[in-house]
């Protein structure tokens, strides 16, 4: 799910950054080629430490530090982990963004993390990690620039910061300015059954 609703000059967003408890396709790195998947709680968890520690978790344009649109410190921005994986929703009123969205050109999310507790084990010829332990950094808008890719063909390494893409359904709205109500929220079972019916196909 990757919803962007245009309102009132800014740019509604609710979507998920990555699932939890869903293999990657074949990555490659240094040690060679991998399956990878993020444990249920590592995101919440880095949340979490985050919070305790007053920072926030900044929300990018294409990892880019220098286009910070919004953080987790905003009330207009939440970020949490559900039983589907990482999501976010936010309100930007970035001028760019609010362009890129009334052309359809927001192609989805990325994130930017470092492990801290992992493992990987050889299956059958090919590493399967999985991620545990995470400092989670930023999660990205990406535009037309960018192609998601978490479920996935590449793996970028920033700074020893690694960069995670997932690419999802997209649904753009845009609603007439003097329109102020609320849409109703996504409907999470019906994705929950599509997520599930993908996983097992």
């Amino acid at each position: 799910m990757f919803k962007v609703e245009i309102r009132d000059g800014a740019v509604h967003i609710d979507g998920y950054v990555n699932a939890v408890e869903r293999d990657s396709k074949v990555m490659k790195d240094e040690r060679g080629e991998f399956i990878e998947k993020v444990k249920a709680g590592a995101f919440q968890r880095a949340i979490d430490r985050a919070e305790s520690r007053n920072q926030s978790v900044r929300v990018l344009l294409n990892h880019d530090y220098a286009r910070e649109l919004t953080s987790t410190k905003a009330p207009t921005t939440e970020l949490f982990e559900d039983s589907i994986g990482l999501r976010c929703r936010c309100e930007i009123r970035d001028a760019e963004v609010v362009q890129k969205a009334k052309e359809q050109k927001l192609n989805g999310w990325s994130f930017g993390f470092h492990a801290l507790v992992e493992s990987r084990e050889n299956d059958k010829g090919i590493d399967r990690r999985e991620l545990r332990e995470i400092e989670l950094y930023e999660v990205s808008l990406l535009d037309d620039t960018r192609t998601p890719a978490y479920n996935g063909t590449s793996v970028e390494v920033r700074d020893y910061t690694e960069i995670r893409d997932f690419e999802d359904e997209k649904e753009y709205t845009e609603l007439p300015e003097e329109t102020r109500e609320e849409t109703e929220p996504a409907d999470l079972h019906e994705y929950e059954l599509r997520f599930n019916a993908t996983r097992m196909a």
